[in-house]
């Protein structure tokens, strides 16, 4: 009994002091339900590029649905099929998200169907032979892949405006129908299974049945193209990197994932899945995140890895005991898209809180280069209660595109100000490319912060007013006065959490004694 009254107090304390500093997420990612059919074995919080997860999930029959996750497995967001809709899953049911929020679907042999969050259908376009792929372009068209059981007389690819009128179109026919290509088939002539509208204006199509990837410009003519048989074979989602390299999915045995520099034809980057028995699957698509790490489709499994080929995330769907024998090799997880949820990080260097600053005051914000669309500044005039000056540049990474580079464009460092006292507020956003979205900003995250200084002759005089951060902002290991790292953002609430729990453990020790000296 001794040992017990001993083990207690010293439990709670551990207990608390475990609860009080448990680190805190820069990423405002949502809570979700979680479903007994998905579970998440693998997840390195300090390795992954949060956010949520878009697919399409068929691997309950009768349930085909569009499901968004969070890290953890947890379903935020879900739309299921109406039943008359159900069965047009394959091949290649693909949903993305959209600049304005709304969801593009794409069921094979049914048509293309444009959804808002509630469910309510806002646009669609009915054609049977439409499969695995469709992107919404900058000019409101929607790009639609036709492969599955394509013939030579069909077009594989078609440019449609919103009111359902073809105003482009690409026929393989024009360039292939000579040997080696004009014998085969394997569902379909072609098997054309992705397209993607290049900042160019030409258009990137990948042909599975002739191992190849084509570009194609406005008039028709392939300008490039590329065989992938000395790689692999069956090529799917041929995705271009920013600096022109390809990363494309290979669903053959072995499964593989393949990064090649098309100009020197060198495979500069390569993933091979490991996989266990029975086979479920293969992987169909592959997305190159901003920190570098690859989400890949693998059959019942979304895998995060990174360079080096670590999978820091690892999401599974069971259930497949629901699912006929002869039925599971069709039921996968085809695509995936991660919508990404971190902010810029950034931290301000100067002014500091509370500091003295010469009337000519420079401004010094560190920040992280990874996603970064901007940063930009404002300063408040706390006396005069206006603003002392509009928004300022600090920093432009200027992309043309989602691949296309053009530099940094640095802004005004240095402000004149009248004596005074000031608030510098700083604010940084992301880029906003999706992996489908070439030229066009889908989901930009922002962060922003704050510091308090003074202007004047006399620093003496200054009195520290403490600022209050919105958002984790700050870099790992740099904590200037004023400035709230990530981690110790809690920190207030935890140390009252801790105190709270000495105080409770206290008691509860006083009660003790109270007791053995009663008894």
């Amino acid at each position: 009994m001794a040992l017990l009254r001993i083990t207690i107090p010293f439990a709670i304390i551990a207990l608390f002091f475990i609860i009080s500093f448990q680190p805190v997420s820069a990423a405002n990612i949502p809570s979700g339900t979680p479903d007994p059919d998905f579970y998440v074995d693998i997840y390195q919080l300090d390795k992954v590029w949060p956010g949520t997860t878009f697919f399409a999930d068929y691997h309950t029959p009768d349930k085909a649905r569009v499901v968004e996750v969070n890290m953890q497995g947890e379903i935020v967001w879900e739309y299921v099929l109406p039943g008359d809709l159900q069965q047009f899953t394959s091949p290649g049911f693909d949903v993305e998200l959209l600049p304005n929020t709304n969801i593009l679907m794409l069921l094979p042999n049914k048509g293309l169907y444009e959804i808002d969050r509630k469910g309510t259908i806002i646009w669609s376009y009915l054609d049977s032979k439409v499969s695995h792929d469709a992107d919404r372009l900058p000019n409101g068209n929607t790009l639609i892949n036709f492969g599955n059981n394509d013939g030579k007389d069909d077009a594989q690819v078609k440019e449609v405006n919103p009111r359902g009128e073809v105003v482009w179109s690409w026929h393989a026919k024009d360039s292939f129908d000579k040997p080696p290509y004009n014998t085969v088939y394997k569902q379909g002539w072609t098997h054309s299974n992705a397209v993607t509208r290049l900042p160019s204006g030409n258009t990137l199509v990948s042909l599975r049945n002739f191992n190849l990837t084509v570009e194609v410009n406005p008039q028709g003519t392939v300008v490039w193209q590329y065989d992938w048989s000395s790689i692999g074979t069956d090529p799917h989602e041929p995705e271009i990197l920013p600096g022109g390299n390809i990363l494309v999915s290979f669903p053959a045995v072995p499964d593989e994932v393949v990064e090649l520099n098309p100009k020197t034809g060198q495979v500069v980057w390569r993933y091979v899945i490991q996989k266990s028995e029975p086979r479920i699957g293969s992987n169909r698509d592959a997305d190159r995140l901003p920190n570098g790490n690859t989400l890949i489709n693998d059959g019942i499994k979304l895998l995060e890895v990174t360079p080096a080929g670590e999978i820091v995330w690892q999401f599974t769907v069971r259930g497949l005991d629901r699912v006929p024998p002869q039925q599971r090799l069709s039921v996968y997880l085809f695509k995936s898209e991660r919508i990404g949820m971190q902010a810029p990080k950034f931290s301000i260097l100067n002014p500091r809180e509370g500091v003295c600053s010469p009337k000519d005051t420079e401004i010094s914000i560190q920040y992280v280069d990874t996603d970064l669309g901007s940063v930009w500044y404002r300063v408040f005039d706390r006396t005069k209660k206006t603003w002392a000056t509009d928004n300022i540049t600090y920093l432009r990474n200027k992309w043309a595109n989602a691949i296309t580079f053009e530099g940094k464009e640095t802004g005004q460092t240095r402000i004149t100000l009248e004596e005074g006292d000031y608030t510098l507020n700083v604010w940084a956003a992301s880029t906003g490319w999706g992996d489908e979205n070439l030229n066009t900003p889908k989901v930009i995250n922002t962060a922003e912060s704050k510091v308090n200084f003074s202007v004047t002759a006399n620093c003496a005089a200054i009195q520290p007013v403490s600022s209050t951060p919105v958002s984790s902002t700050t870099l790992a290991g740099i904590s200037p006065p004023g400035i709230i790292t990530e981690k110790s953002t809690a920190a207030p609430l935890s140390w009252a959490i801790t105190l709270f729990g000495i105080i409770v453990v206290g008691c509860i020790v006083k009660m003790q004694k109270n007791r053995t000296g009663k008894s």
